[in-house]
């Protein structure tokens, strides 16, 4: 009987795509017409993909995040194997980082995964015939999962990680969750929290193996607007970057930017995670009644003279790094919404301190890691108003947290390089 349940859920899962794909498919054309940046792919999200490569090693990381973590493995096994790699992203920015990355590296290929549909998927497989599947994180497929089982293809998750939340929704369709997860050769998981949990779920304990993070092994890009303190800060300004911002965070940044009376000048830097919300920070920094400015604009002498404390808002995509080399402080986003956080890594690496709300289920072990390191402080919106101003005037905690993240990230190093290895000798030969 659990066996024909199971059967069916992938049915109903399957008859689902099928039923909804009218609507689908006019919901796509929909959006693509009012937002035509999105036009590129088109056909590439029903399966019809190049076939530039001849047997690639396929690795799906969904977005921008994902992208920047594989990103250094994927370089070092271009440079000592001749395997064809072609890496597949959900988002429209997930694609632009990997031609910005990967450019000059013609053995690396990029399309769009097609949606989980059945035939999207079987089109996929038959156009790039692959010699492996490897999926980032927690990218788990039904429909592509079982198709490349059908066909012999062995599909790996690597740097894979589960959090409590997405623990329990997998546990509500178990019946889903197991077959999806016994077509995984292999799950190469972050942390023994993550591995306790895939095994809960169902995960062959056999298949499961701890390798660390490859977010730890960072490359982080020489600096590459060197002008940007000329241009946006005065001399001695604190400045305060916050990072990666979701809906909803950047109103109550921008209220406890004002209730901060301790700071008589200062900048705050706002970088909207999702490129579509800049004009709606936009008219939110413009309610707000400081003084404030677009990055798109270009700075002014008039925006540089203005005392008190200002708002720049970053309305351009690739930047955040730069901005965080010259924060006094950080504050990484998703984390007072209750979106579960960004990497926090990039951050601490440059040596910065890092402030997170509550929410960090997205990071929660290396979130952990930095908070017991020093690096880290977990905050509510409202202690917002009493630490930043504490942390501006105290140079010799912000220093000493800043080297705490530089010094762990660091000592947790080396995952990369195991992937490399371990990945290479298994897919290289073939």
């Amino acid at each position: 009987m659990q066996a024909e349940g199971r059967v069916n859920l992938s049915l109903i899962y399957r008859a689902l795509w099928y039923g909804l794909l009218p609507l689908g498919v006019v919901w796509h054309l929909i959006f693509i017409w009012r937002r035509p940046e999105f036009r590129t792919g088109f056909w590439q999200r029903y399966g019809w993909v190049p076939r530039d490569s001849r047997q690639p090693l396929v690795i799906h990381a969904a977005s921008v995040g994902e992208v920047n973590a594989v990103a250094g493995m994927l370089l070092q096994i271009s440079q000592t194997s001749r395997m064809p790699l072609v890496v597949t992203t959900t988002t429209a920015t997930g694609r632009d980082r990997c031609l910005q990355l990967f450019a000059q590296h013609k053995q690396i290929q990029h399309c769009y995964m097609p949606f989980d549909l059945g035939l999207a998927q079987r089109l996929l497989l038959r156009r790039l015939q692959p010699r492996g599947v490897l999926l980032v994180e927690t990218e788990l497929w039904p429909n592509l999962l079982r198709l490349c089982a059908a066909g012999s293809i062995p599909v790996w998750l690597i740097n894979g990680r589960l959090s409590q939340r997405s623990a329990k929704s997998y546990q509500r369709v178990k019946r889903l969750t197991r077959p999806m997860l016994s077509n995984l050769q292999r799950l190469l998981v972050q942390d023994k929290s993550s591995a306790r949990r895939f095994a809960h779920i169902g995960a062959d304990r056999d298949k499961l193996q701890v390798m660390g993070s490859v977010k730890f092994d960072l490359t982080l890009p020489s600096p590459q607007h060197a002008e940007l303190a000329q241009q946006w800060l005065r001399e001695q300004e604190p400045c305060w970057v916050c990072g990666s911002t979701r809906e909803g965070e950047e109103a109550t940044l921008l209220q406890a930017w004002q209730k901060m009376t301790a700071v008589k000048e200062g900048l705050l830097v706002l970088v909207p995670r999702h490129p579509q919300r800049f004009e709606e920070v936009a008219d939110i920094c413009a309610q707000s009644g400081l003084p404030w400015r677009r990055y798109s604009d270009g700075t002014s002498e008039e925006f540089l003279a203005q005392t008190g404390k200002r708002v720049l808002l970053v309305d351009a995509m690739g930047l955040l790094i730069d901005f965080y080399r010259l924060a006094d402080i950080t504050l990484v986003g998703g984390s007072l919404a209750d979106k579960g956080g960004q990497n926090p890594l990039e951050a601490a690496a440059l040596g910065k301190p890092v402030l997170m709300g509550p929410s960090t289920f997205n990071f929660a072990s290396v979130c952990e890691l930095l908070q017991q390191a020093g690096n880290l402080q977990l905050v509510t919106a409202s202690e917002l108003v009493d630490l930043v101003p504490l942390l501006f005037e105290d140079v010799g905690t912000r220093e000493a947290m800043g080297q705490a993240g530089i010094d762990l990230v660091a000592q947790q190093a080396g995952a990369t390089q195991s992937y490399v290895t371990i990945i290479s000798q298994e897919f290289g030969a073939r």
